[in-house]
């Protein structure tokens, strides 16, 4: 029984060094607080990120409207005339389909009068399917048209008569 006390006691004793060599309330609570700045630090950071997210969010959308700005900036006002003999020619298709794609493109552009003129040849196949630009009153007007395509499109055209 003796040896079941001293044993008892030995276990009480060395469980009480044990616990009492741990670490002190004071440092537990600096663990603590430092376990709490370590989660504010993270917490912050992910703040931060979604912050740059949203920022280079509103950036693209700046950009995207600035883009569009631009594109309407250069869609030209041309003073087309119904009963104009002129036009400017800026391509030319074998194919009826991408013609009228592209007339599309040229609409979009500001050039509402944009058509598509067929030319050639049936019985041989030899058919062209021509884009033009409206109708103009006079060859100057279909000249100067001609310049601005030039210069705001690189796009090489030619004045041709209306059809």
């Amino acid at each position: 029984m003796k040896r079941y006390t001293i044993l008892l006691l030995a276990i009480i004793f060395i469980t009480g060094g044990i616990v009492g060599c741990g670490p002190s309330e004071e440092e537990q609570r600096k663990a603590e607080q430092a376990r709490q700045d370590s989660l504010e630090e993270v917490r912050q950071q992910h703040l931060e990120e979604r912050q740059d997210s949203i920022a280079r969010a509103d950036s693209i959308k700046a950009a995207k409207k600035a883009q569009e700005a631009e594109e309407e900036e250069e869609r030209m006002d041309v003073a087309f005339d119904e009963d104009g003999n002129f036009a400017v020619q800026v391509e030319a298709w074998r194919s009826r389909r991408k013609a009228e794609e592209q007339i599309k493109k040229w609409q979009n552009r500001g050039f509402e009068n944009a058509f598509v003129v067929q030319h050639g040849n049936e019985e041989t196949g030899d058919i062209w399917f021509r884009v033009r630009l409206g109708r103009l009153s006079t060859q100057e007007a279909a000249r100067n048209l001609q310049a601005q395509i030039k210069e705001n499109y690189g796009a090489n055209s030619w004045v041709s008569t209306a059809q």
